[in-house]
């Protein structure tokens, strides 16, 4: 179990706008970046199959380490996407969840609350590390949000606002 306080989560598909918030936030409070996009692009410049859409038990692995490595900042309040997301990503590709992700200590590592970034088709577009088409992105979504609820999350769904906006709806949630 970890000896720090628990971090909020912002989580939902990609290209939701996610690390754009977190981005945001980053000036005002400590945030963690996505873990996964940073595993993608090491994957892709040493010429490796550890993504989603690749080996997704490689990056599976690979995130699950890192991350719990970022966890251990005690100054961080706010994480891009949590381990959560890594079952929803497991289960929508009908794979077997390991062991050290069923008894992962979620309650006690993340708040209660989540901050749910929907899936919107307006701000939605594809890079380098983000191959996956919009229908997918929506499947992911309905993962997503079965995972956190079988946890017992509570999950707020962020409007689809400018990230300004949601940033502020963000803030005035956590210190309310």
């Amino acid at each position: 179990m970890h000896s720090f306080q628990k971090k909020h989560i912002i989580t939902g598909a990609p290209g939701t706008g996610k690390t754009t918030l977190i981005n945001i936030l980053k000036k005002t409070i400590p945030c963690m970046d996505e873990v996964a996009r940073k595993v993608i692009i090491d994957e892709q410049k040493n010429d490796k199959n550890g993504m989603p859409w690749g080996d997704i038990d490689r990056f599976t692995d690979l995130v699950f380490r890192h991350t719990n490595q970022e966890l251990l900042n005690t100054d961080t309040l706010i994480c891009d996407r949590s381990l959560l997301d890594l079952e929803a990503y497991l289960m929508l590709e009908n794979k077997a969840i390991p062991k050290y992700l069923i008894s992962f200590p979620y309650q006690e590592t993340y708040h209660k609350i989540v901050f749910f970034a929907p899936t919107w088709f307006e701000i939605y577009c594809k890079d380098g590390q983000r191959l996956q088409d919009f229908e997918y992105c929506l499947r992911l979504e309905k993962s997503l949000l079965e995972q956190y609820k079988n946890k017992g999350f509570e999950i707020i769904i962020l409007p689809k606002y400018s990230p300004l906006k949601r940033t502020k709806f963000i803030l005035e949630t956590i210190y309310s």
